[in-house]
């Protein structure tokens, strides 16, 4: 064989190395994660196999599930892993963000029970409760199992604290498939919206929810390298939270809406702090700090700056009081307390960023109508 010859078998045998090692690197990565960490899957003997990491704070123990095509054996070897048979035909749901996911996913059809479906935003859940599609069944200690396992569902979906009231033990050890949702754990808006692609792997729409994450992570950073351009001395103060039975949770400098106050170019006085999610934070020290904050978010259940002025006078010298910048997340509530901040707003971080531009600096976002906050008035 000649050296023309020697060159072109060689080529060849490298093209075909690379295909195969793109091959199994493919069958490696069941998903692709760009910023959540609460969670990974990866695809071996034919089945893929998914973990969610800390599902709540302070456990050090992991969840892993076996996902299999419906019908096919399960290979041997994972008997620490739950079975679950793909895409899910019915579920049971007590985490209100997974609603907003498979919402998303146009996956709702497969609901047959939800804990308190009157805390609901979703009007399909709401009329399927009407029509009798969907059941409530509880949560905590009011959590119904045989009523979960008259629905026959082939998975329950739900959220852990590490408290004695979570509804896990309960219902595996009824024999039943729990997957654990902790989305709430992310400390980045995109990581909480990544968990799209945890739902995906379940009802088998993994190509849609990558597409739908690809649109609102685009749409998310390009907003936000807009207002990191902006002078950094342009940047209204904040602070969060109101008092209620005697505490004031503070988000941390490391949660998720501390990321989203950065983002949208604003100067959170709580920046610093180490922690991520909220923890009880010493109200004289919110009066001493916060007084002078140019804007106040998320102030629990207030619908107006008088019902705030109500809980304690001392609120009349702050700042954002004075000048009405108080702004909660309650636009899309109803009346029956369901608030689409939690249920559509998981999936949907470049709206939510939007809207505290649209507040810190309108110019960049002249079109934009708030969606999930609103200013709220007087009386």
């Amino acid at each position: 064989m000649g050296r023309e010859g020697w060159i072109k078998r060689r080529m060849v045998t490298v093209w075909l190395v690379t295909v195969l090692l793109f091959c199994f690197q493919v069958q490696l990565q069941a998903v692709e994660l760009r910023y959540a960490t609460g969670f990974e899957a990866h695809e071996e003997n034919g089945v893929t196999l998914l973990t969610v990491y800390r599902p709540w704070a302070g456990l050090k123990a992991d969840f892993h599930y076996l996902l299999k095509k419906r019908g096919e054996k399960t290979p041997p070897g994972y008997e620490e892993c739950q079975v679950v048979e793909v895409p899910v035909r019915s579920m049971v749901v007590l985490s209100t963000p997974a609603i907003g996911f498979l919402t998303k996913l146009d996956a709702l059809d497969t609901l047959v029970g939800f804990s308190a479906p009157s805390r609901l935003n979703s009007e399909f859940v709401h009329r399927a409760v009407k029509e009798g599609r969907v059941a409530a069944v509880g949560e905590g200690s009011n959590l119904r199992v045989e009523k979960v396992l008259s629905l026959s569902p082939e998975i329950v979906f739900s959220f852990a604290t590490g408290s004695f009231r979570d509804s896990h033990p309960k219902l595996m050890e009824a024999g039943l498939k729990v997957g654990l949702v902790a989305e709430y754990m992310e400390n980045h808006p995109l990581g909480w919206a990544e968990w799209i692609k945890y739902f995906g792997l379940f009802v088998g729409k993994e190509a849609q929810a990558e597409k739908i994450f690809n649109g609102v992570e685009q749409r998310y950073n390009s907003l936000a390298e807009k207002v990191a351009a902006l002078p950094k001395e342009n940047k209204p103060t904040v602070i969060t939270g109101a008092p209620f039975n005697g505490e004031w949770f503070v988000a941390g400098g490391k949660s998720f809406l501390a990321h989203l106050f950065a983002d949208a170019g604003a100067d959170y006085l709580w920046k610093d702090s180490s922690y991520g999610g909220s923890k009880p934070v010493d109200v004289e020290m919110i009066f001493a700090r916060g007084q002078n904050a140019d804007c106040w978010f998320n102030p629990g259940s207030w619908k107006s700056v008088a019902e705030g002025r109500a809980v304690d006078m001392r609120f009349q010298y702050f700042k954002a009081m004075q000048e009405r910048r108080i702004y909660n997340n309650n636009r899309r509530a109803n009346t029956s307390g369901g608030n689409d901040y939690w249920e559509s707003g998981v999936i949907a971080p470049d709206v939510i960023l939007a809207d505290m531009v649209s507040i810190f600096h309108p110019e960049l976002v002249p079109e934009h109508k708030l969606y999930y906050y609103t200013r709220l008035p007087e009386k």
